[in-house]
């Protein structure tokens, strides 16, 4: 299972690129989502079943001028997971809320570019069964990526490597024991 920020990274692939048009800024796409899903997983050595539901508005905007075929996003999402073990019944939640933003473009070369993306809110929550609070994130994250956009006219393309990682405010999830914190709250 890994960290608790493979799961968050989970959640919220596809929808995590959010930032404010400036004027002139064309709008290609706007969703309102919503949705529920359910998964298990047995990493932790028991048997865990997940239930989901997720929500939130994501758009594109395209680039202009020099960041023509660069597409910038907005997310802003929330979500909530209920992780039950399937022998006991004893659960725990698991829910966020944030934005993700990608806020710069810089041409490297041809569709090549380094894009910039903040992640704000608590997008990162962990509650026992009655309630209290476990693990909390909040503040921001500051990512700056590579990735080649294929020159197209498409959002989208190939994600090349990560060049920079900065935390701002308390992630306790980055570094946490997900099977640890899953054991002690719902283990046999």
């Amino acid at each position: 299972m890994g960290t608790v920020r493979l799961m968050v990274a989970g959640l919220t692939a596809g929808a995590l690129l959010f930032g404010s048009a400036p004027a002139g800024a064309t709008i290609v796409e706007k969703v309102r989502y919503s949705d529920t899903d359910s998964f298990s997983y047995d990493d932790c050595g028991f048997t865990v079943q997940v239930d989901v539901e997720f929500s939130g508005v994501f758009s594109f905007r395209e680039g202009k001028h020099k960041n023509e075929t660069a597409f910038f996003g907005h997310d802003n999402f929330e979500y909530r997971e209920v992780h039950t073990n399937v022998d006991t019944g004893e659960f725990f939640v698991i829910y966020g809320n944030g934005n993700f933003r990608e806020t710069k473009a810089t041409r490297i070369e041809g569709s090549v570019f380094t894009f910039t993306s903040v992640v704000a809110g608590q997008p990162f929550t962990i509650e026992d069964s009655a309630g209290n609070v476990i693990l909390r994130e909040r503040g921001s994250i500051r990512e700056t990526i590579l990735f080649d956009t294929q020159g197209d006219n498409v959002p989208g393309g190939i994600f090349i490597e990560s060049i920079d990682f900065q935390v701002n405010g308390p992630h306790p999830g980055l570094t946490a024991d997900f099977c640890q914190i899953a054991s002690d709250l719902i283990g046999p």
